[in-house]
């Protein structure tokens, strides 16, 4: 089984590897480790985010290259590092 990160809009690969005999498929956990990558933060959901959309995407596949066997995935946001004017 391989874990793909991805950007949804652009289609740039930001992570992808054979997972090890034994790993979990947490979807969050590898959202977190890219967001860490990159300064940022997940943001928590507060409702349904569509399929392949959000600021990335993990995605568990059988075969890294192959996007149409999925085995599961969820998108993310990065949390708005703004604080919303009052």
């Amino acid at each position: 089984m391989f874990v793909v990160i991805y950007e949804p809009e652009t289609d740039v690969v930001l992570y992808s590897r054979r997972m090890g005999p034994n790993e979990r498929m947490d979807e969050r956990v590898f959202a977190d480790m890219i967001a860490n990558r990159y300064g940022q933060k997940i943001a928590e959901p507060d409702g349904y985010i569509p399929n392949c959309s959000g600021d990335i995407r993990v995605e568990f596949r059988p075969s890294k290259n192959n996007s149409v066997h999925i085995w599961g995935g969820q998108s993310f946001y990065f949390k708005d590092l703004e604080e919303p004017c009052a």
